[in-house]
């Protein structure tokens, strides 16, 4: 691994950028890219209100009044095709500080693993990005066609960044996304979607709950509900890259908010669900069966909700699903580099997860996979970490990649 790598991801992982808060981390990547003879840095801040408008917006969970968004492009010396590096400099909150064993900012490097919030999702897949960009853009430039970088904010709350990015102009005929994926080709992914659903109750006096109705014991009744519309969910899938993950399409509580006083009985309950969207269904489509199956679900689960039904609403990121066919050049380009490089010819295989995927292919008119370094189970958890070595090795791969795609 060479010093500026790991300096590059060091310093990169210090600089803190949870959803909404990425302007530093932008300037600091855009930088770089001008240190690294990028022909153009494009750096610019897209205006919210825009992408709301937009009718591809993929909705977001973090009010903000603009995205950063940096980009760059090294031309070579004939025509040929574009190809797209791209990754997104937004993370998850710390959570809990006490959790972590060690500082989230500190980027604390223990061996070959280096620590840090982002460090995994995606950091060090934006520095492999950016250092095999800059090899690129450094070297003879004797090909066809050109290489662009595309550093991205919102990604976590739905893919504004990306959304951007693409209205802007900065597409290409193949995209390869840095992401996570344990040393495999990541061709296929489930999309996500986040509901609100509120619960109504009956409040009444602590002591004689029995004059009331417990917002909180309605929604318990409803736990039955969720799980049916998940396996439901996950029943009949054909694509093998979806099936071999064993629950493709989860349906997850992430929050759940009620009451006002310990004397009270519960009289309203809000709800957060997180809920997969299949390969062969649109963000709409998903969107329906949800929400039509809870409230049918709501209905048999308990007599409350005849006259009281939940509320159910569709109230932040849409990521779609998508997949790239598996014989497809960008893909054989990415997996014969990879097996050049290690000598393991990497699996095209599927994600549970949703991801900027969609955008490009659906939105930016583009193919592509995702390929980069770390493990996801180590994302968006505590003590977050990203193997050195493989962020150098997958530097290398895109290198190799990027010249098999370009004439």
């Amino acid at each position: 691994m060479s010093d500026r790598l790991r300096r590059r991801l060091t310093d990169l992982v210090a600089v803190p950028s949870p959803t909404g808060s990425e302007h530093a981390a932008a300037d600091l990547v855009a930088a770089w890219l001008r240190d690294d003879g990028a022909d153009e840095v494009d750096r610019w801040d897209a205006e919210m209100a825009e992408l709301e408008a937009d009718p591809a917006y993929p909705g977001r969970e973090v009010e903000r009044p603009e995205v950063p968004v940096v980009a760059a492009r090294a031309t070579g010396r004939r025509p040929g095709p574009t190809v797209v590096l791209t990754g997104h400099l937004d993370t998850v909150g710390v959570g809990d500080p006490d959790r972590w064993s060690r500082d989230p900012f500190g980027a604390e490097i223990v061996g070959d693993r280096l620590h840090g919030r982002g460090a995994c999702d995606m950091k060090a897949g934006v520095v492999a990005a950016v250092e095999a960009f800059a090899a690129i853009a450094g070297g003879s430039r004797d090909f066809g066609g050109e290489v662009r970088f595309v550093g991205v904010a919102g990604e976590e709350d739905g893919g504004t960044g990306t959304l951007a990015a693409i209205r802007r102009g900065w597409v290409g005929d193949a995209v390869i996304l840095t992401e996570p994926t344990s040393g495999d080709v990541v061709t296929a992914h489930g999309g996500a979607l986040t509901f609100s659903v509120d619960v109504e109750g009956r409040s009444a006096h602590g002591s004689a709950p029995g004059g009331g109705v417990s917002a909180l014991d309605r929604f318990i009744a409803l736990r039955p509900v969720f799980d049916e519309l998940e396996r439901a969910a996950n029943e009949g899938i054909a694509d093998r890259r979806m099936t071999a993950l064993g629950l493709p399409h989860a349906t997850t509580i992430g929050i759940v908010r009620g009451g006002t006083w310990a004397s009270n009985v519960m009289e309203t309950l809000h709800a957060e669900v997180r809920v997969g969207v299949r390969l062969d269904e649109t963000v709409a489509e998903a969107a329906t069966r949800f929400s039509a199956g809870l409230l049918a679900g709501a209905r048999t689960a308990d007599p409350w909700f005849v006259d009281h039904p939940p509320r159910v609403t569709l109230s932040g990121a849409r990521f779609a699903s998508s997949s790239i066919a598996e014989d497809h050049h960008v893909v054989r380009a990415v997996r014969d580099a990879a097996e050049t490089v290690t000598g393991r010819r990497p699996d095209s295989v599927g994600a549970p997860y949703g991801c900027d995927m969609a955008l490009w292919i659906d939105a930016g008119g583009c193919d592509a996979v995702v390929y980069g370094p770390g493990d996801v189970s180590a994302a968006h958890a505590p003590d977050e970490w990203v193997s050195l070595e493989q962020t150098a090795t997958v530097t290398d791969v895109l290198v190799d990649a990027v010249g098999r795609l370009l004439t």
